[in-house]
């Protein structure tokens, strides 16, 4: 006779389990990372900001719409450990539009607020621009991914094993009108 808690502990180890293969993965290239957009962005207390909503069709369950605003930020730390050590990585930030997204068609600016000394800022663009209105940078524009949502390159950075973790804490604004109706899964972080 089998025992009656059993089928439900093996059901929860297998959520369990792929829930860190989604999490933390291997590739052909090397090891790379996904932080939901929960944990990066969300920010429970400002509801008018951002709108929490489950999904199907992400690999987390739950993705953030964003509001009225022309501005968010990204803030997370991440353990050092589940990167490749000395590596060049880039952060990529995983999107759609709602219906309701009609913005978005002016550059956006990626501002590391770590390197405020440096006051050095990167334009990206949410929808494939003109290409007379895009500088030398081929990594600004959207790409779209085998899964259905679109990518665009945020930050790159090198892993240092001196340091326990990797701090993040990017600043993205629009240049014109609000990102109302942006739709973000998560980061995803890659080696170069």
């Amino acid at each position: 006779m089998q025992h009656a808690l059993a089928a439900p502990f093996y059901d929860i180890r297998g959520i369990f389990n792929q829930t860190l293969l989604k999490l933390f993965s291997w590739s052909s290239k090397g090891k790379y990372y996904m932080l939901s957009a929960t944990e990066a962005i969300w920010d429970s207390s400002n509801t008018e900001l951002f709108n929490s909503k489950s999904s199907t069709e992400s690999r987390f369950r739950e993705v953030v719409e964003l509001q009225s605003t022309d501005i968010f930020r990204i803030k997370w730390k991440i353990l050092s450990e589940r990167l490749l050590q000395n590596s060049e990585y880039m952060c990529y930030l995983v999107f759609k539009f709602s219906e309701k997204c009609s913005g978005l068609h002016c550059p956006v600016m990626v501002q590391d607020l770590n390197q405020r000394r440096n006051k050095q800022t990167r334009i990206v663009y949410f929808r494939t621009p003109q290409t007379w209105n895009m500088s030398g940078d081929d990594n600004q524009g959207p790409k779209e991914r085998e899964d259905g949502w679109m990518e665009v390159n945020l930050w790159k950075f090198k892993t240092d094993p001196n340091y326990g973790c990797i701090p993040i804490n990017l600043k993205l604004a629009t240049y014109e009108g609000s990102m109302s109706g942006l739709v973000v899964c998560g980061l995803e972080f890659r080696p170069m």
